[in-house]
């Protein structure tokens, strides 16, 4: 969750206006896609975030054109090749999907879902690429631009199948959404790359593929164990109560609305402080403050525009009320807080450690809990609580980590 108006934000977009429309057409609906959404996000996220680094290694050589040059051409052949097995691999759960136990609540639905989506995964990857590239790359503008009008032709193409598609399978060609949106997103950013010498170079793949290892995959490991421990979650729920499946997804959509300028905040402090390594501490206390800023308008803008947004996203499935604000509230500054954190070590090129860290937190503390108490005592809001007190614990840890770094740097300093 540490990304500007960037990828994680369009689809962010996306399930909001999927999720309005068919929470309204037949909100039984939003579960099925919810589901299918939690399984394939865990192999989504690994894939595309290991491409996270790009725009941090290219703003480290804004002034080179041939490392920029480089880095495309490599950049390129690894998202090539990744999209290919991601590709492979989502085939693969298509085909194992009679196995998931959350699935048996409609396998047929399901799987047909999970085959439509599937397409959509590998243009994930490449576009991830292309625009982390093009944004740090002073193109972010023109970024913006192309996202936004391929967003805006995503939804027309959802309005239409809206009045022209029966309720019964609307589910089926709204799913459709994601693919024509990446389908759109990617002819755009390629006609933006046709100036870059836009070619597939394997042969320049070797620089790539190490700082994809190096600072890319725990980077990616660390949001993929954030996104199984949501997968399991959704496994959990759609076993025993399937209606709280469907209100989830609704508060992954309100707070996926409100992280939006978040992520833009985190990933312009990450930019910003790539290029000014001397005052890398200054910058991350005054980005701090500017965050929390940022977060006490948005709980502003929450407490007063809450009932027509949750409203607007499910219908009747979710009543936004003072324990429906108090969950989404610890979410968003759980979150909000992580992004900055996770966005600041990754210009100090210190990953592999704190996503373990986050991983160890949600994953061995979070999931024997979800498993081992008892259903019929709790209700949503204790699961959204819990993943909120995962995420602030994993921040309190980050922070001693960063204040330690950057405590040796002035060490060594001075020295």
């Amino acid at each position: 969750m540490a990304f500007p108006v960037s990828f994680h934000h369009e689809s962010n977009r996306a399930l909001l206006r999927y999720y309005t429309l068919t929470g309204h057409n037949r909100p039984s609906d939003l579960a099925f896609i919810a589901y299918v959404l939690a399984i394939y996000s865990v192999l989504a996220v690994m894939v595309s975030m290991s491409l996270a680094a790009t725009g941090n290694l290219v703003a480290e050589h804004a002034n080179s054109p041939h490392e920029k040059m480089s880095l495309f051409r490599g950049g390129l052949s690894v998202a090539v090749i990744m999209a290919s097995i991601a590709l492979l691999v989502s085939l693969g759960l298509v085909m194992l999907m009679d196995c998931f136990p959350g699935a048996q609540m409609g396998v047929g639905k399901v799987k047909f879902l999970a085959v439509i989506y599937v397409g959509a995964i590998p243009l994930l990857v490449v576009n991830t690429f292309l625009h982390f590239f093009h944004e740090a790359s002073g193109d972010a503008r023109a970024c913006s631009m192309i996202k936004a009008g391929a967003t805006a032709l995503s939804l027309f193409y959802l309005v239409v199948v809206f009045f022209v598609v029966d309720v019964e399978h609307f589910i089926f060609w709204a799913a459709g959404y994601f693919l024509f949106g990446e389908t759109v997103l990617l002819v755009c950013l390629v006609r933006l790359s046709w100036a870059r010498e836009l070619e597939f170079s394997p042969m320049h793949c070797r620089r790539t593929v190490r700082n994809v290892v190096m600072l890319g995959f725990p980077i990616a490991f660390g949001l993929a164990g954030q996104k199984l421990y949501f997968y399991l979650l959704n496994e959990k729920l759609a076993s025993t109560m399937a209606i709280w499946v469907a209100q989830l997804s609704v508060y992954m959509s309100v707070i996926g609305l409100f992280m939006i300028p978040v992520v833009a905040y985190c990933q312009a402090h990450s930019l910003y402080i790539s290029r000014y390594a001397g005052r890398r501490w200054e910058f991350y206390v005054k980005g701090q403050l500017g965050l929390w800023m940022l977060v006490g308008v948005l709980l502003c803008a929450l407490s007063l525009t809450g009932h027509s947004i949750f409203f607007g996203l499910g219908g009747e499935i979710v009543t936004f009320d003072r324990g429906a604000f108090i969950s989404a509230s610890c979410l968003l500054v759980s979150g909000s807080v992580l992004s900055l954190s996770t966005s600041h070590l990754r210009v100090m090129r210190d990953v592999l450690v704190p996503q373990f860290i986050m991983n160890s937190v949600m994953l061995s503390v979070l999931i024997p809990i979800i498993f081992f108490v008892s259903v019929g005592a709790r209700d949503i809001h204790f699961y959204l609580r819990l993943q909120s007190a995962g995420l602030l614990a994993g921040f309190l840890f980050l922070q001693l980590r960063i204040r330690s770094m950057h405590a040796r740097e002035t060490e060594l300093a001075a020295v």
